[in-house]
């Protein structure tokens, strides 16, 4: 360890070979040097390791004292005269603490160990600095650079805050919300910004509002001397401790047609962080807006109508496509359903009654009754006897009996029921067995 490179008695006392020397002012500067608690010590040449003490280097009977294990009470870095031995009096020399150990706010340095502090160089654009440092932290949002010297340009600040100041560029018709809420924003206080009109015949409308107080400032200028103290600004709007401000600038009044690069300066100055900013410059005609409403009101309704008749057409021929495939598939469920065949003899009498017209019971009993998957429904078989007209006997070329069937609800009845309505019917053959998945 270097001891000579230490600037305070506590970090060179920390040291085991390092002593402090302190001066005859008695206010806390000295040096740090090699020795032990004898003295001062150093080394007979560069080349030998061996160290001899060295009393010279800190004559006590001059006023220096030596202190290798404690340090001196009085510790104000040469800055203030101790009061009781230990406190600072009054630190002297732009310092402040109670060792004189920091610059004061505004200035910059070291001055420890009798170091001197400096003013922050800021141009005008920041009070206060980084204290080892000297960057300055800005209070002009868009002004950017250790001393202040530049515009956030990449950002729309223009500007020469060497001469003057920055200002975001508004675009017109449109509106800017600036949050100053990081902890980056805290050392901001003041917002500048700047808008051309971009139309001659239509006034400039400006609303700015806030989330807490600020103070309000408009100029405008003739001419392009953004950022410049050229005193060609005039000014318009004067306000203090405001939250929100609308006004408009007429195109007659200011001669925009004549004025083509006529400026409007908006300074907002003197918040509080957090802050949230909203301001917006704007050329419109209320009627024009009027029929510019109307027309996207009714471009979006039948942009709707379109869009709604699109979705409704696509969902019709979603819907036709499924019916479709349920069609097939249930023809070919249909076409799959198990079948047998059934003889049946026909007797002239009055079994040939009951199962044609089913008498008085009810209609006819049926000839073959096929089950569903499930056992909820079945398709019905039954014998009808056709209109035979008053001679009883069927036309020419026709039997006069007709095969019908019908998908009857069986989930209601017993197992059984068709057993017993089957037992009447003669040489009949036994119901099928019931298939699996063969019927919707």
């Amino acid at each position: 360890q270097n001891c000579s490179g230490l600037r305070t008695c506590g970090l060179c006392l920390e040291q085991p070979d390092c002593g402090w020397c302190g001066d005859p002012s008695n206010t806390g500067r000295g040096q740090c040097m090699e020795g032990s608690y004898r003295g001062p010590m150093k080394s007979p040449s560069r080349s030998s390791q061996d160290m001899v003490l060295e009393t010279g280097l800190c004559p006590k009977e001059r006023g220096f004292e030596w202190a290798f294990i404690q340090c001196p009470a009085c510790q104000c870095n040469g800055h203030s005269t101790c009061v009781n031995g230990s406190v600072c009096e009054q630190c002297r020399n732009l310092t402040t603490g109670l060792h004189c150990e920091t610059c004061l706010p505004g200035y910059h340095g070291d001055p420890t160990n009798g170091g001197k502090c400096q003013a922050c160089k800021c141009n005008g654009h920041a009070n206060v600095c980084q204290v080892l440092t000297g960057k300055c932290f800005c209070t002009t949002k868009g002004i950017k650079g250790d001393q202040c010297q530049l515009c956030d340009s990449e950002n729309r600040y223009l500007g020469n805050p060497l001469r003057g100041t920055c200002y975001y560029n508004l675009l017109i018709d449109y509106q800017f919300t600036f949050s100053l809420l990081q902890e980056d924003d805290q050392h901001y206080t003041a917002i500048n910004f700047m808008a051309t009109p971009e139309q001659t015949s239509k006034n400039l409308d400006m609303s700015i509002n806030a989330s807490n107080n600020f103070n309000l400032n408009i100029t405008w200028s003739v001419g392009s001397t953004a950022g410049t103290i050229s005193g060609e600004e005039i000014p318009i709007v004067s306000k203090t401790n405001i939250k929100e401000y609308r006004d408009s600038f007429s195109c007659e009044k200011f001669s925009f047609h004549s004025n083509p690069n006529i400026t409007f300066y908006v300074y907002v100055s003197n918040f509080s962080w957090p802050i949230k900013i909203q301001i917006a410059f704007s050329q419109h005609n209320s009627i024009m807006d009027l029929v510019q409403f109307f027309v996207t009101f009714f471009s979006c309704f039948l942009s709707l109508l379109l869009v709604a008749a699109v979705v409704w057409k696509i969902k019709q021929t979603c819907w036709a496509s499924r019916r479709r495939e349920q069609l097939m598939r249930e023809r070919q469920q249909m076409a799959s359903r198990p079948f047998a065949s059934v003889a049946v003899t026909l007797e002239v009498g009055g079994t040939q009654i009951e199962l044609l017209q089913g008498g008085i019971e009810g209609p006819p009993k049926p000839v073959a009754v096929e089950p569903c998957s499930g056992g909820k429904a079945a398709v019905l078989t039954v014998l009808l006897c056709l209109p035979r007209g008053a001679s009883g006997v069927p036309p020419p070329g026709q039997s006069g009996i007709a095969i019908a069937s019908a998908l009857i609800d069986t989930s209601q009845q017993k197992p059984m029921d068709f057993k017993e309505k089957s037992q009447g019917l003669k040489n009949r053959k036994a119901l099928p067995p019931a298939h699996q998945g063969t019927c919707v």
